[in-house]
């Protein structure tokens, strides 16, 4: 009997919902507001301020100053006492009462209570940060909750870090080619503005009392669970196989070394006579598998308790992608050996190796022999012969070549995809592509087709990234970009403050603005887009699922994806360029 009742309940639920989709906003003549169903029969009494259209069975409504949530037939869920009601997911709300807020489904269940100072938007890991008490406050015209405690949760709205911390940072800052750090992500500051996101999927946090500072964090888990006491070293980065990279910085000193996270015992491994900022060399490396590099008077490898095992080196270089270092030695050859210690012998002995630069079908390596380079696979079989002035690293099974000073491009089968005879050619960003970009003397680029190995006759000055998914982002010559709202909306980040936006100066941002080609060489988008902006406009591009656009859509596009970003004196006019109608 029980589940049959569960079931006609089930059906009546959705037969609500359905029908609540059909109910429409009415005004009355007072201009209180209610609902009339298709027909036009009042359903739900004119007595609201206002109200939102009924999405999946509720409605947010706001009476007396108050907002609250109700059904298709006028039962409150939530009721009329809270300042604002706005969905966080498709099923979860942030409920505000006065200053603080909490967090509860359509059903009106708390997931946390309304206590609360912030709750941010989740990020695409589908985790938020939330906070406890602070004051808000402003800094560069954003608005964050000052001395506040912060913790993490998770899209059900559990908590997975309780808000403890006044300093909980991520490990975001990319120092790929930064020294002193060269590869990894340090921990970096940030403010946590009420309109910011969390960036990665917190693993990983820091944590310190300090509130506005990095300097001498610990680290927690994504549980929260304590790995590395506060206070303990200067600057830390993110753990890699269970080992810290830390650095121990004085006035003019700064000394390097790790702490492993199962044992908690550590090791120094090198020391500068320099300040860290002064630093304009890699110190050394992550532990990524069971070695790392260290940057003494030559380069060396240790492992995880600190003895070197390899060292002589004068250059290093690291593909993450497929586990392997090369070193070169004193003798001018390279030493190619994986994360685990252990030789590639095939590779090794090369006067010059470059790895591939993407995860392709075919693992093959650019290698240097007798003064000519050539490709060969892992264990020493020749693809490329060796008979070129350069090769660079296997990309998306392309191999750019370069031979009496001119430029072309093979697939890593050896076969011609673009003919030797360029100043410079574009490498692919993905597999399979038949558009390249390959530049003539006169300095500008032309698409090339590898399908009907045809060369395109309009040249561009720039490009900024080659043809993915048949679309690439290059720079006409004498582009004109204009000193509007809607560009600059594109140069910064959305939700930037107005202020820092006036500040922007157009004649060098226009150098990061191009359109978009298609694969067939017709400019879908004549309109200049950011580079910064670019993934947002294609995106809304796939979302009409065509390629040729009219040019009302082209302007609405750009209005849509820079909204954030645009904002108007009131007594200014508006030029039509920029009103979306």
């Amino acid at each position: 009997m029980k589940k049959y009742s569960l079931l006609f309940l089930f059906v009546i639920a959705l037969s609500v919902k359905g029908y609540s989709q059909d109910l429409k906003i009415s005004v009355n003549k007072k201009g209180k507001v209610g609902f009339v169903d298709n027909k036009g029969q009042e359903v739900i009494k004119c007595q609201y301020e206002s109200a939102q259209p009924f999405k999946d069975g509720v409605a947010i409504v706001v009476k007396s100053g108050k907002c609250g949530m109700i059904t298709a037939t006028g039962e409150e869920i939530f009721p009329l006492k809270y300042s604002s009601i706005q969905p966080w997911t498709k099923d979860m709300y942030i409920v505000k009462k006065g200053k603080k807020v909490g967090l509860a489904d359509r059903q009106g269940l708390f997931y946390l209570p309304v206590k609360y100072s912030n709750i941010s938007q989740p990020n695409c890991y589908g985790k938020a940060l939330i906070s406890l008490g602070g004051k808000a406050t402003q800094n560069e015209k954003k608005t964050y909750m000052a001395n506040a405690k912060y913790g993490i949760i998770d899209t059900s709205g559990n908590i997975l870090v309780t808000p403890k911390y006044k300093g909980l940072y991520e490990f975001s800052y990319n120092g790929d080619g930064i020294y002193p750090y060269y590869e990894g992500k340090r921990l970096e500051f940030s403010y946590h503005n009420i309109t910011d996101t969390l960036i990665t999927d917190c693993e990983y946090l820091g944590f310190s009392n300090y509130g506005i500072n990095i300097y001498n964090a610990g680290i927690i888990d994504g549980s929260g669970k304590e790995l590395l006491k506060k206070g303990k070293y200067h600057y830390i980065m993110e753990p890699q196989n269970n080992m810290v990279r830390y650095y121990m910085v004085k006035r003019k000193q700064t000394k390097c070394g790790y702490f492993n996270i199962e044992t908690g015992e550590e090791f120094q491994v090198v020391e500068f006579k320099q300040p860290m900022d002064e630093i304009k060399f890699w110190t050394h490396g992550d532990f990524t598998g069971e070695i790392a590099p260290v940057n003494g008077d030559s380069w060396a490898f240790v492992d995880k308790t600190g003895k070197e095992i390899r060292q002589g080196y004068s250059t290093l270089k690291h593909c993450k992608t497929i586990g392997l270092w090369a070193a070169k030695g004193n003798d001018g050859t390279w030493d190619v050996f994986d994360e685990y210690d252990r030789n590639v012998t095939p590779l090794t002995g090369y006067s010059d190796i470059n790895f591939p630069t993407n995860d392709n079908k075919r693992e093959i390596y650019s290698v240097q022999k007798s003064g000519n380079y050539g490709c060969v696979t892992k264990t020493g079989e020749v693809v490329v012969p060796f008979e070129y002035d350069f090769v660079m690293g296997n990309s998306h099974d392309y191999v750019v070549v370069k031979k009496n000073g001119l430029w072309g491009i093979l697939n890593s089968d050896n076969s011609l995809v673009v003919p030797i005879k360029y100043a410079n050619v574009v490498l692919p960003e993905e597999r399979n592509t038949n558009d390249f970009w390959v530049q003539k003397a006169d300095s500008l680029y032309y698409h090339f087709s590898v399908n009907t190995n045809k060369e395109y006759t309009k040249g561009y000055k720039t490009v900024f990234s080659n043809f993915s998914n048949g679309i690439s982002h290059v720079a006409p010559v004498n582009m004109n970009v204009e000193d509007s709202q809607i560009n600059r909306a594109q140069t910064c980040a959305p939700n930037t403050h107005k202020d820092i936006l006036d500040k922007i100066d157009m004649d060098k941002a226009s150098a990061n603005f191009g359109y978009l080609v298609g694969s067939d060489d017709k400019e879908i988008m004549n309109f200049p887009v950011s580079i910064k902006y670019r993934e947002l406009v294609i995106n809304e591009i796939e979302k009409l699922g065509k390629r040729t656009l009219s040019e009302t859509e082209k302007k609405r596009i750009l209005l849509d994806v820079t909204h954030e970003n645009r904002s108007y004196d009131l007594k200014s006019t508006i030029s039509e360029s920029e009103w979306n109608y």
